[in-house]
């Protein structure tokens, strides 16, 4: 059942609104719907409807559940703070003090080591089954203290919603960490998800991994949605960082796909088990400075038919992103390129 929340944008200038959820329209490639000066964004979320009405604006919301509705309310927001100054906007309902919609409390049941520099940690929480629908990347909300410093994974206070719709991060030593990582396994019966932590000195999450224990709660917010539509042959490249969604994304795929998937790893002894199609040429190289770069260009690709995914180290990335669309023309649907880390900041820095 769709549901639906309205708020007011008090004395703006409508066609600044407007211009501005167009912009953002434009950012998504998405057609933005006008109408007698009314904008209406369809977004994968739901909905955003803006209506000039005398002195402001009207604005309605629709989504099928509450996670995407209040995913839409920060949308909003997002796009008045961007103005200046800021339009005063006021919901027809805010839960304040509640718990983001968006963010799931879920229990350590064990981290385990699967490999020298790998370990594999499992979750327990009511709305697996949310995850286990094409779900992709995630944010893990642990504390943001300083690894020395910080308590095991607890959280001394979670974000809530205030009274203007916004998310209230705690702030100073109550400060939270909020990382990307990647569904591994999961199983939406039994009540649980797998992920993976590529184990490094001085990040974060490394050293959360050595401290936690069982029954720790930790935050989750998310999950993206992994693509689904891939063509005929596929390519995917990426070191450590990437390995889990590229394991996920090749179990994944129709048995029907052909290509070839290259990961590069510092230590081969981090080599997994992954499935794949058998039309998928799976081959793990040794990394080293431009090694994923290289092996891309060494990859001889179709003229049609064709997806790209990446995922390396930033300077690596947008290097691959530059010659994939400019020498080789692929379209922004024919290729995913995502840098997963810095080399000055490490990978969960």
């Amino acid at each position: 059942m769709m549901q639906t929340i309205t708020a007011r944008i008090h004395d703006a200038q409508p066609a600044q609104i407007v211009d501005s959820f167009t912009e953002f329209a434009r950012l998504l490639d998405i057609e933005p719907r006008q109408t007698a000066g009314a904008l209406s964004l369809q977004l994968s979320a739901g909905r955003i409807g803006v209506v000039p009405e005398g002195s402001g604006l009207d604005v309605t919301l629709e989504a099928q559940t509450g996670r995407q509705l209040y995913l839409l309310q920060q949308l909003v927001l997002n796009r008045l703070d961007r103005l200046d100054p800021v339009p005063r906007l006021d919901w027809a309902h805010v839960d304040e003090g509640a718990l983001p919609p968006n963010l799931t409390l879920a229990t350590l049941v064990h981290i385990r080591q699967i490999s020298p520099n790998f370990r594999r940690v499992r979750l327990t929480f009511d709305d697996v089954a949310r995850y286990a629908v094409d779900g992709l990347h995630f944010r893990f909300v642990i504390s943001a203290l300083p690894p020395d410093e910080a308590q095991g994974g607890s959280v001394l206070r979670w974000p809530v919603i205030d009274a203007s719709g916004r998310t209230n991060w705690p702030d100073g030593d109550l400060a939270l960490h909020r990382p990307v990582y990647t569904v591994r396994e999961i199983d939406a019966d039994a009540g649980w998800m797998d992920f993976d932590i590529y184990i490094h000195a001085g990040g974060r999450v490394s050293a959360w991994a050595e401290r936690a224990t069982p029954g720790d709660v930790i935050g989750l917010m998310g999950p993206t949605t992994m693509k689904r539509d891939f063509p005929g042959w596929v390519a995917f490249f990426g070191d450590e960082t990437s390995l889990p969604a590229i394991a996920l994304y090749l179990a994944r795929l129709p048995q029907s796909t052909t290509g070839v998937a290259v990961i590069a790893l510092a230590d081969q002894a981090d080599r997994q088990v992954i499935r794949h199609p058998p039309g998928i040429t799976l081959r793990w190289i040794e990394r080293t400075p431009g090694a994923v770069a290289d092996a891309i260009r060494a990859t001889p690709l179709p003229e049609t038919d064709r997806f790209v995914y990446v995922g390396a180290e930033s300077a690596e990335a947008e290097a691959t992103r530059i010659w994939l669309r400019e020498t080789k023309g692929l379209t922004r649907g024919e290729s995913n390129v995502t840098a997963f880390w810095s080399a000055g900041q490490g990978t969960d820095a």
